[in-house]
């Protein structure tokens, strides 16, 4: 585990709640007690929160107890039992919150960490403790949350001030039912550990996290494992349209006439792109710059599994083949969920005028902050899209040998892509890309 040192926040201001009550369903294994980084989760997590300085610590259990009672006498943690664990998180944080007041009422706030969440480093808590500290006395009743590159992580400080009111509240809505009710109370702390973002709820994500710690908590840049490559974005064509304007974020459209038209115009554009590049391949011209052999021209599609990007990327596939299968190329169209336009949850498919009648107040939050703004516990927000989409460019990178990088997306996929290679962020500047259209990324030269 990192460790780090506290500077300028007041730990002793603060308390923290681990909760480690959950039925880890999806990680078929007991979460607390897993070795992530030679150490337990819940002995990692206290270290750092002990790291930061803080000596009052609460683990809420639940399903698995009678396997923490030891560990948590050896850590110095109080325990409060959520007997109703099977209703979810929510009233752990209520069981938790109800606890820690009880037992430390002069704490100016409280520190929520999900056990899920091993490698939140010392360097983040602190982060957050000093943001609260800064903001008193008139900021004391705001909620802090860190941020990697726009995404919400953990811990989520409460401050004492809403403790009681988190813990009276119906579970409708979870804690988010709350927290929505105070939208300017939310202070977004920016971080740059990705680790708070990190979570263990599958087996793939635990081993996900980790392969970070392994590789001394960080990832190799995009410009890094771009090099030599080039990324050709293709925005999926026209879909099909509505009697009215929709919310289409994840609902699946198919694409119209003129889509279909525009995904084969679009493969002829891109296996004219192509050619220099298999003509190296083939061996009709020389190698590549420093006497490398070339790259493969292209190996794969990739584009989202949502039928209008799907029919743009077979498209794609098969004007390449029709145009060089002589050469053997024949890319695989390879359909990925985490390329998916941005979710809108319950806003999917319902027509815009419903949405600003029914909750104008949201609407018109949703067009002040746009980047933010998420429609429900189901939902995304831009810095979500963002997260996803560039971990699995970034998988692509690493695992395939092609030169020319495919990706057929969406508007809001594209632009998080192509900005996060420019150094940039989603919210940064961006020019849109047409339906059917094509933008290409290359490596700038090594001088």
């Amino acid at each position: 585990m990192r460790i780090g040192y506290n500077r300028s926040a007041d730990p002793r201001q603060y308390a923290a709640v681990i909760l480690a009550a959950g039925l880890s369903s999806r990680m078929k294994a007991f979460k607390p007690l897993l070795s992530v980084d030679g150490r337990t989760a819940i002995a990692g997590l206290t270290e750092s929160i002990r790291g930061a300085g803080i000596e009052d610590v609460l683990a809420v259990t639940g399903w698995g107890r009678e396997k923490l009672q030891e560990p948590l006498v050896r850590l110095r943690v109080e325990e409060a039992y959520n007997a109703d664990y099977e209703t979810g998180m929510f009233s752990s944080i209520q069981t938790g919150l109800a606890r820690a007041r009880e037992l430390w009422p002069e704490k100016k706030a409280f520190l929520l960490v999900p056990v899920d969440c091993p490698l939140i480093s010392i360097e983040t808590l602190t982060a957050v403790m000093e943001a609260a500290d800064a903001g008193a006395p008139a900021a004391g009743d705001c909620f802090y949350v860190p941020t990697f590159e726009g995404k919400k992580g953990h811990p989520l400080l409460i401050p004492a001030s809403r403790a009681e009111e988190i813990i009276a509240c119906p579970g409708d809505g979870g804690l988010k039912a709350v927290t929505d009710r105070y939208p300017e109370k939310m202070i977004r702390v920016p971080v740059s550990d990705e680790g708070c973002v990190l979570d263990m709820d599958t087996p793939e994500s635990y081993e996900e996290l980790q392969g970070f710690a392994n590789r001394g908590f960080r990832r190799e840049k995009l410009s890094v494992l771009s090099g030599r490559k080039r990324v050709i974005f293709i925005r999926h064509g026209e879909t099909e349209q509505h009697e009215e304007p929709v919310f289409i974020g994840q609902i699946d459209v198919p694409l119209s006439d003129q889509g279909r038209a525009q995904a084969e115009e679009a493969a002829r554009e891109v296996a004219d792109l192509l050619e220099a590049d298999v003509q190296a391949s083939a061996g009709w011209v020389e190698g590549i710059s420093f006497g490398r052999e070339p790259l493969p021209p292209v190996e794969h599609v990739y584009c989202s599994d949502l039928s209008r990007a799907r029919e743009t990327g077979e498209a794609i596939a098969r004007g390449i083949a029709g145009r060089y299968g002589s050469f053997g190329l024949n890319p695989e169209v390879v359909p990925l969920e985490d390329l998916r336009e941005i979710s809108l949850g319950e806003w999917e498919g319902r027509p815009v005028r419903e949405i600003r009648e029914e909750v104008p107040e949201d609407y018109a939050r949703r067009g002040e902050d746009l980047f933010t703004f998420k429609t429900g516990n189901q939902s995304e927000n831009f810095y979500d899209l963002q997260y996803r989409a560039v971990k699995v460019l970034r998988r692509i990178l690493e695992e395939d040998y092609g030169r020319n990088i495919i990706i057929v997306a969406h508007s809001g996929v594209i632009r998080a892509l192509e900005n996060n290679l420019k150094g940039l962020r989603v919210d940064d500047e961006w020019e849109p890309l047409e339906k059917g259209g094509i933008r290409i990324w290359e490596s700038p030269p090594v001088r």
